[in-house]
């Protein structure tokens, strides 16, 4: 049987990662570059400024994706000289909508 896909605003689904980055700096001492990234419509999160002091940039992905109240899998991926950390998310169907 189908289920209905989930639809999420793009503003509450960028607060729901803002907040889940905040908690991770603060948790894994780490800092963030810029502001919410959706790469690919696949990945959403932020760029690492520097790693963490145990050099596990999944650790702080694991923990964005933890707190940021969405199912899906951690991603800590490097794209260029920069490094990206945060989830992707299952079963999202995101609806574009002007606020």
């Amino acid at each position: 049987m189908a289920t209905k896909a989930k639809s999420i605003s793009l503003a509450s689904l960028s607060r729901s990662i803002d907040s889940a980055v905040k908690l991770a700096a603060k948790r894994h001492g780490v800092t963030f570059g810029g502001t919410t990234t959706i790469r690919n419509w696949e990945i959403l999160g932020r760029y690492l400024r520097e790693l963490p002091m145990n050099g596990d940039a999944f650790d702080v992905a694991a923990t964005i994706a933890k707190s940021s109240g969405l199912k899906g899998t951690p991603v800590a991926t490097k794209i260029g000289k920069d490094i990206l950390v945060g989830i992707i998310a299952r079963d999202l169907n995101v609806d574009i909508r002007k606020f």
